[in-house]
């Protein structure tokens, strides 16, 4: 058992390109000046009620959170959970009606708006901003919204990494790469409120580094105000996918350009002494491919913030405001078209049969980063070599399975599933069934260009055999808008699957995993 332990904590615990990162970096005064205040925002949140501003407690915010729900017709305070070490996790639902029961919210039929702040608890800038979009949701100049959509706020879903100002859990580990595991109970509070609210887009808010590798590989600072970028697994539906850059990409980019902020594609990069830097990663288990494999427009946001205290404060946080309006208007503008659309991806993913993309590389190409000179803030376009994560190469590749049979840990499994909104079954009488078993090589590593992925730990060869499945055996379908859950999770040598952290264990000794492929399933009779 120590073997599963110690690899779902190696995955937990990757570093996280270039986040993780020493003592705090001051800026130069003329670094400074290139990044003032953004002219006209008034930011209703605790942060910015003193002269200077200040990183919110847990107790202001939760204080600041009540009076809202007291003082508004339209917002409604909850709890998801309690963290580690036993602090409230809180939501805000804001509807025009003032609802706070989630099946009440659902039946209103209106696109349902997922904001995510501080996931990482040193990343706070999205965290204040979510505070100040419920402000004035709920009793400000963004109420009117509320007749098209839901809007559903969770401003600080690492309340113990931001008690302690770092980036991790309690536990050590980082919620951002756990969605697919749910390992971790302030992980598993966001999905099973979402398993009960379903999102239909998710903006994820964060922070990037600004000096840290940079400075170290490029002897610059980020410049960009903001980094952006939609989910990109491999498996993620195409239409999904088009939502996410033809619609609401270019009403981001509009938003910050009216502002004169500058913004670019999210990239990080390793320590590595070579150019290179990365688009985000392509990894199911983190949050913003998670939430687009089970069928949600995803998008992760990132300001220049980490590393850097509080400096530039003011104008991270109103960027996180400002991108956050444009996706409740944009969202807002044709609600029951963007709604034909969403149905109409998700009906695509669970009739698609194209083969599955088990493992991939990515394509290379050359770009200009948006540096700057460290000491006078000047620009400097610096060339690197990018992996896009958009431009998928497969490697590993095999033909999509009607379902699975998983007979070790099935309640488990199936309660993991169940909070990415995966329907599972039971098989209710046992027969004879053809399937594909897997025979399981332990590699340890296969590959670790950058830790934004988690090393794929397991590889795979495929026999085909007859087995007797018993009653009660858990069968997983492939018919449905989360299917991409299912692979990353079920296929063994996807990268953090089920049996290669040890969710499904394996013994020792033991070379066929207990998950098989059904690629008929019309001979089993299911509850």
């Amino acid at each position: 058992m120590a073997r599963w332990l110690l690899l779902l904590l190696a995955l937990l615990l990757l570093p996280a390109g270039a986040e993780a990162q020493p003592g705090p970096y001051r800026q130069t005064a003329s670094v400074l000046s290139h990044y003032p205040d953004v002219a006209g925002m008034t930011l209703d949140c605790p942060a910015f009620r003193a002269p200077e501003p200040s990183l919110t407690r847990q107790e202001a915010m939760l204080d600041f959170l009540t009076a809202l729900a007291r003082e508004s017709g339209h917002a409604r305070l909850a709890s998801i959970g309690r963290s580690t070490q036993g602090r409230d996790i809180p939501v805000v639902y804001l509807t025009a009606e003032g609802l706070d029961d989630p099946a009440a919210i659902r039946r209103l039929g209106r696109p349902v708006i997922w904001l995510i702040g501080q996931q990482h608890g040193n990343e706070p800038a999205g965290g204040e901003a979510m505070l100040a979009l419920a402000a004035a949701l709920g009793r400000g100049e963004l109420g009117t919204l509320l007749s098209k959509i839901t809007v559903v706020i969770v401003p600080r879903a690492n309340v113990d990494g931001a008690a302690a100002d770092k980036r991790v859990l309690a536990s050590g580990a980082d919620s951002n790469r756990d969605h697919l595991l749910l390992s971790q109970p302030e992980v598993r509070a966001v999905h099973a409120a979402m398993r009960v609210l379903p999102p239909d887009v998710v903006f994820d808010h964060h922070e990037f580094s600004v000096a840290w590798r940079w400075v170290e590989k490029f002897n610059g600072l980020q410049g960009s105000d903001v980094m952006i970028l939609e989910a990109t697994n491999p498996s993620i539906p195409k239409a999904l996918s088009d939502i996410a850059r033809n619609l609401y990409r270019p009403a981001l980019e509009a938003a910050i350009k009216k502002q004169g902020l500058t913004s670019f594609d999210y990239v990080t990069t390793d320590p590595t002494a070579d150019r290179r830097v990365s688009l985000g990663g392509t990894a199911p288990g983190i949050a913003r491919n998670t939430f687009g494999l089970r069928g949600a427009v995803s998008y992760l946001i990132e300001t220049r913030g980490v590393g850097i205290g509080l400096q530039s404060y003011q104008r991270r946080v109103s960027t996180h405001f400002l991108l956050a309006r444009a996706v409740l208007e944009v969202s807002a503008a044709d609600p029951a078209g963007l709604l034909r659309q969403l149905a109409a991806a998700r009906a695509a993913a669970a009739s698609d049969r194209a083969d599955l993309i088990v493992s991939h590389d990515q394509g290379e190409r050359e770009v200009d980063l948006p540096l700057i000179n460290a000491e006078s803030g000047a620009p400097m376009p610096t060339p690197v070599r990018l992996i896009d994560s958009r431009d998928i190469r497969p490697v590993d590749v095999r033909s999509r399975p009607a379902g699975y049979l998983v007979v070790r840990a099935s309640a488990d499994v199936a309660e993991r599933l169940g909070l990415n909104e995966v329907k599972v079954h039971e098989v209710a009488a046992g027969s004879a069934q053809d399937v594909e078993a897997y025979r399981v090589r332990w590699t340890g590593s296969r590959k670790r260009r950058e830790a934004i992925n988690p090393d794929q730990s397991v590889q795979v060869t495929i026999e085909k055999k007859t087995m007797d499945v018993p009653a009660g055996t858990l069968f997983v379908p492939m018919d449905q808008p989360a299917a991409g859950i299912v692979a990353g999770a079920l296929e063994p040598d996807s990268p953090g699957s089920y049996v290669g952290v040890g969710v499904i264990p394996m013994a020792a000794d033991e070379i066929e995993a207990p998950v098989y492929r059904v690629m008929d399933a019309s001979s089993l009779t299911l509850k």
